[in-house]
């Protein structure tokens, strides 16, 4: 079971776009001077706040957890919650 955390701070992300699979998502992402190489994409949804489209993925780096938040207007990503066992 994990423990979560909420943190809801900005953070740098480096993500990939695959045009055969119309695929896209987080390979890395930058929080507090460290990097955090995404191993594994779980969940992936979007919802609408206002007219922004926002991407909420859950990634895993082999042992934490996070919740992260991609507003498509802004192009600014978020780190909503890390969970940790």
């Amino acid at each position: 079971m994990y423990q979560r955390e909420e943190i809801q701070e900005s953070i740098s992300v480096h993500s990939f776009y695959n045009d055969k699979t119309r695929t896209a998502g987080p390979v890395v992402l930058y929080w507090r001077s460290k990097s955090f190489k995404v191993i594994k994409i779980g969940e992936h949804h979007k919802v609408r706040e206002g007219r922004a489209l926002i991407h909420i993925y859950s990634v895993f780096d082999g042992t934490t957890y996070f919740k992260l938040k991609l507003d498509t207007e802004t192009q600014a990503w978020k780190l909503l919650e890390i969970g940790t066992e």
